[in-house]
């Protein structure tokens, strides 16, 4: 019974604030998908408090916040498919103009929040990319990458 009332009692709202100081207020759902966030959230519920007013993301900048709470919310609305899953992710990432350096610094982040679908997601779409290049060189120009 406690527990069904400290549910009733949460927020259906956290705020959450990215490494360059911009707080963005998320759907407790999402934040539960975070590693990092769901293990203060799920200790501040079983030590029934609320000490947390915003919640850091040491690692993750607002652009890519941004992108994964656009992502999120447009995932909820696929079946389990992986291909509908990168399907979207390309979709998502050429409506925001990104670049490979982008997708890079949403793997780090996708990885630092233990988000495995979109890791899953961003890895396969970066491992396709490479797999599709036919020499280290076009691999290096592809990704803007100098060589040794």
């Amino acid at each position: 019974m406690s527990s069904a009332s400290s549910d009733v009692d949460d927020p259906n709202y956290v705020d959450l604030q990215t490494n360059d100081g911009v707080i963005y207020t998320v759907d407790t759902r999402l934040a539960l998908q975070m590693g990092p966030i769901r293990d203060l959230i799920l200790l501040e519920r079983e030590n029934n408090t609320r000490t947390t007013e915003v919640f850091p993301l040491t690692r993750v900048d607002a652009k890519n916040l941004r992108f994964i709470i656009k992502w999120s919310a447009a995932v909820e609305h696929l079946k389990d498919n992986e291909k509908d899953t990168q399907s979207l992710l390309k979709k998502l990432l050429v409506e925001d103009d990104a670049d490979y350096e982008f997708l890079l610094q949403l793997i780090l982040a996708a990885n630092y929040l233990q988000m495995e679908d979109l890791l899953q997601a961003t890895t396969q779409l970066l491992a396709n990319a490479i797999q599709a290049c036919q020499s280290v060189e076009e691999i290096c120009t592809y990704f803007n990458v100098q060589a040794d």
